[in-house]
C-alpha cells in the first residue's frame, strides 16, 4: 500500500513536470539502447545498429543487413520503458528503420479525497480501512514514439592536393519522422517531429599519417529541426525547440590482443550544457565490457555477441544507479 501511494505521488508530480513545454518529449532522452545505457549514451558517433536513430540518424545508413531491436527497461522500478524495431538495407546505399518506444506506468490507482470531504477522525480511519480491503479504479501513464528512419550511405575518396595523402571519407546523412503519443489519466496529446543527422568518419592513419591509429568519427544531429508542438485535449500547446547533439568517437584496434576500444563523447545542448563520456572494451569481437560517465553518475555494462541457428546476436545489458533506485535494462538485436 505504502509503495503504491510512494509511486502515485510520484508519477503526479514527475507528469506535471515532463508534459510542461520543452520536457514534453524527455522519455525519448533516455535511448533504447542497452549498449548505449551502459555508455552514458555517448554513442552517437559509434551506433552502427538499428538503434542509430535515438543518437544521429545517420547511423542507420550503416545498417547492411535486415536486423530486429528489443530492449526492456525496469526505470528504478517504477516504470516500463520497452522498444520495438526493425531496420533493412533498400538497394544499395539506402536504408529503412520503424522504430516504437513506450515509457509507461500501468495500474495507477485513483483514491478519494478523504481529507478536504471527511473531517472527522474515526470516519475517514473507517474509510481508509474500507478503501485498503477493496478494489479501486486505476488508470496508466503510457507515452509512445513512433520513428520512420531513412538514411543514405555515401562515401568517396578524397585528395587534398600533392601534399597530403590521400583518404576514404565515409558520410552518411539520414532523417527521422517521429509521431508522439503521451496519455495521463484524461489529458492527451499528439505531436510530430523531424530529426536530421550527419556523420564523417576516416581512417585516423590515413587522414594524420599516425601509425596504427583506428578510425575517427564526428556527428551532428539536430533534433526537432522544424520545432515539435505537441497539441492537448485540453486546448493547450507545448514547443519542444531545435537542439542539436554533437558527437565524437574513435574506434581502437589492438590486433596483438584481440581488442577494439571505442572510445565516445557526446556534448548535449539541450537542458543545459554538458558532455557524457563512454567507453567500452571488446574481446574477439565476442565480449565487450562498457562504462560510461554523465552529470548524474556512472553506467556500467556488459555485451555479448554471438551466432545461433545461424543469426547474428547481439545480448546487451546496463545498470545505473540513480538517487530515485537502481535501473536495468536488456537489448536484444538479431540479424535476420
Amino acid at each position: 500500500m505504502k509503495r503504491i501511494l510512494t509511486i502515485g505521488c510520484w508519477l503526479i508530480c514527475i507528469a506535471n513536470w515532463l508534459a510542461a513545454g520543452e520536457y514534453a518529449d524527455a522519455f525519448l532522452d533516455l535511448g533504447v539502447s542497452g549498449r548505449a545505457s551502459a555508455m552514458a549514451n555517448a554513442i552517437g558517433a559509434l551506433d552502427f545498429s538499428e538503434t542509430a536513430f535515438m543518437s544521429n540518424p545517420a547511423g542507420i545508413g550503416y545498417i547492411r543487413q535486415a536486423r530486429v531491436g528489443l530492449m526492456y527497461t525496469s526505470q528504478f522500478g517504477l516504470a516500463n520503458h520497452n522498444y520495438f524495431g526493425f531496420a533493412t538495407p533498400t538497394g544499395q546505399r539506402y536504408s529503412l528503420a520503424l522504430s516504437w518506444i513506450r515509457f509507461g506506468v500501468d495500474d495507477i490507482p485513483i483514491y478519494p479525497d478523504l481529507v478536504s470531504t471527511i473531517t472527522d477522525k474515526a470516519e475517514r480511519r473507517d474509510s481508509v480501512i474500507s478503501i485498503y480491503n477493496s478494489d479501486v479504479e486505476t488508470f496508466s501513464d503510457a507515452e509512445n514514439a513512433v520513428f520512420f528512419s531513412l538514411a543514405r550511405f555515401n562515401s568517396a575518396t578524397v585528395d587534398l592536393g600533392w601534399r597530403y595523402s590521400k583518404f576514404y571519407l565515409e558520410f552518411p546523412v539520414g532523417i527521422n519522422i517521429k509521431l508522439i503519443h503521451k496519455k495521463y489519466y484524461d489529458l492527451e496529446g499528439f505531436g510530430i517531429g523531424i530529426d536530421i543527422g550527419g556523420r564523417l568518419r576516416v581512417n585516423g592513419e590515413e587522414l594524420l599519417d599516425i601509425t596504427h591509429l583506428g578510425k575517427l568519427s564526428v556527428g551532428l544531429a539536430l533534433k526537432d529541426i522544424t520545432g515539435t508542438t505537441i497539441y492537448w485535449n485540453t486546448k493547450s500547446q507545448d514547443c519542444i525547440a531545435l537542439y542539436p547533439a554533437l558527437s565524437f568517437g574513435l574506434e581502437q584496434p589492438i590486433k596483438p590482443l584481440k581488442l577494439m576500444i571505442n572510445l565516445g563523447a557526446e556534448k548535449q545542448y539541450r537542458y543545459h550544457d554538458k558532455t557524457n563520456y563512454g567507453l567500452e572494451i571488446v574481446y574477439a569481437n565476442r565480449l565487450a565490457v562498457r562504462t560510461g560517465l554523465k552529470n548524474s553518475g556512472l553506467s556500467l555494462g556488459l555485451g555479448l555477441n554471438f551466432k545461433a541457428m545461424k543469426k547474428t546476436i547481439n545480448l546487451d545489458y546496463s545498470f545505473y544507479n540513480h538517487d530515485l533506485g537502481a535501473s536495468h535494462r536488456v537489448g536484444l538485436g538479431i540479424g535476420i
